[in-house]
């Protein structure tokens, strides 16, 4: 790390304050919490303190990476608040002294530095996820929109801005394959800030976070449970500390903010707790899902809609929403990897989901030229993945969630789906008014599930990665052609010559198909 920039005492409690960046004008006292005000080459108390959010993050100040071949070190945060949970942004500074921001939201991570404004920069009321695109070198469509709120209580470290107690910002993002476009509308124009997307074990991180570290800043171990009663129904409540903001009680199914490590109630309402029994995959349940363990701390079903009422839902007027279907998703935690999602069908296939990091390449659809007025093709513009094909669009509703998220999910929120084949993988355009996110969804067995989590063969799932239902084992196929064999011969004792024949001919045919389904799943296992 490099010599400080600025060394002082802090004024409220005489603690060592060092300032790393040159640019920095807010500064977070790391002893008392105090907020910082950087004038005239010295330290001044705004008489207001910062309690930051604690959450899963691995980050801290002082964490070092390298990015592009170019060193870095972390000096400063800031946690955004919007209305459905918060983000991390990180505020670096590079060895060459530039700086930048290393955004951290959910199981998203993206580095960026400031530019200069493009020309084309739209008006902030004019931007919607999923159908807005900017030209900036190439094709960017708009990711996320959103209105959000920064605030001295969630600050940490050094800062470039002077940050004032509380004040309503709106921010969009752009998106092309990796990289990353940030236009910042508390300016007029809007600030800009443009990088690309990355994954933390890419950025060679030193002197983060320790389970110890951990454990004294947060009470308890990243990960661990909490414990408290509900503040509707008075029942028990369990949550993974500092992991997650929201939490759904299991009982009343009362909407609880745990981001302050106390379960306050948002919103309560009527939970059918017979719902959450019979999940497959209960809350709490653990497995080993390539080579790391994964707990199962969120789960959400969803109702299918038809899209263009989803769409109107969205963006019109509101309908009388009739479901055709449903899922469920799981969310899995796994404190070295982050977060993945397992999703269950009404016919019982199961899929495992990952969030893209990085947005496919995108192509203009032959087919949408020409219908941008069709509720469909509007969502994006009538682009799709390359080396892809369209499947369907579909529409999905919250009826139900329990256990913890990443994000305040509640009950009726839509989202607008576009499903394309990828190999054998599907990919899953999903957006809501504010975001569009890519998906990656890949089919998983009933065997597969059961090595996971430890199923036994009575309780597992019942389909193949082929999303067909399983064979049956060859002991029983036998024992289907012996009992076919057994019932058929008193009838063709009673048939005459011409009857007894085609019966023959036709329970030949049977046998042979049932023996090739044995000799199918014996190859099967062998394979095995």
């Amino acid at each position: 790390m490099s010599e400080p920039f600025f060394r002082t005492s802090c004024p409220s409690c005489g603690a060592p304050v060092q300032v790393q960046s040159p640019t920095a004008i807010t500064v977070v006292c790391s002893y008392c919490n105090s907020m910082l005000v950087l004038q005239d080459n010295s330290l001044h108390d705004t008489g207001r303190d910062s309690a930051l959010l604690q959450d899963f993050s691995p980050i801290q100040i002082s964490t070092t990476g390298t990015h592009q071949g170019q060193g870095f070190t972390v000096v400063g945060r800031l946690q955004a608040k919007y209305d459905a949970g918060v983000w991390n942004e990180w505020y670096i500074q590079f060895n060459n002294g530039e700086n930048g921001w290393l955004s951290e939201a959910g199981d998203i991570h993206v580095i960026t530095r400031q530019i200069a404004t493009p020309d084309n920069a739209p008006p902030f009321n004019e931007i919607r996820a999923g159908i807005s695109t900017l030209d900036y070198g190439k094709t960017f469509i708009a990711s996320d929109v959103r209105e959000i709120t920064l605030s001295n209580a969630a600050a940490q470290g050094e800062l470039p801005f002077r940050l004032p107690e509380h004040y309503q910002n709106r921010v969009a993002d752009w998106r092309c394959e990796n990289a990353f476009l940030t236009l910042d509308y508390s300016d007029t124009p809007p600030q800009a800030f443009l990088g690309s997307t990355t994954q933390l074990n890419q950025l060679f991180l030193q002197n983060t976070r320790s389970d110890d570290q951990i454990r004294q800043s947060a009470g308890s171990l990243k990960g661990t449970r909490q414990s408290e009663n509900c503040p509707h129904c008075g029942s028990p409540v369990q949550w993974l500390r500092g992991i997650t903001p929201t939490v759904i009680c299991p009982s009343c199914g009362s909407d609880l903010d745990t981001s302050e490590e106390k379960a306050k109630l948002i919103a309560a309402n009527e939970m059918r707790q017979a719902q959450q029994d019979a999940l497959p995959l209960p809350i709490g349940t653990t497995g080993k899902i390539h080579g790391n363990s994964y707990t199962v701390i969120g789960a959400a079903r969803y109702e299918e809609l038809n899209p263009d009422d989803a769409h109107a839902a969205l963006y019109g007027s509101p309908l009388s929403l009739t479901p055709v279907d449903w899922w469920r998703e799981y969310l899995l935690y796994s404190p070295n990897q982050g977060f993945l999602w397992l999703v269950e069908t009404s016919q019982n296939k199961w899929a495992l989901s990952e969030t893209q990091t990085e947005f496919p390449p995108l192509g203009q659809s032959a087919s949408a030229i020409g219908s941008a007025d069709d509720a469909h093709d509007r969502v994006l513009q009538g682009f799709m993945p390359k080396n892809a094909y369209k499947l369907y669009d579909y529409g999905g509703r919250v009826s139900y969630a329990a256990g913890a998220f990443y994000w305040h999910i509640r009950a009726g929120d839509i989202t607008y789906y576009q499903d394309y084949q990828q190999g054998e993988a599907k990919l899953s355009a999903q957006r809501t008014r504010n975001e569009l996110a890519w998906s990656k969804n890949t089919p998983v067995s009933r065997q597969q599930l059961a090595t996971w989590f430890q199923f036994d063969g009575n309780n597992a799932p019942r389909y193949t990665a082929q999303m067909q239902p399983d064979p049956v084992s060859r002991q029983m196929v036998w024992l289907m052609i012996g009992i076919f064999i057994l019932l058929n011969i008193p009838a063709w004792l009673k048939m005459n010559d011409d009857d007894f024949g085609f019966s023959l001919v036709l329970s030949g045919v049977i046998v042979w198909i049932l023996y090739k389904a044995g000799s199918n799943r014996s190859e099967d296992e062998d394979d095995d």
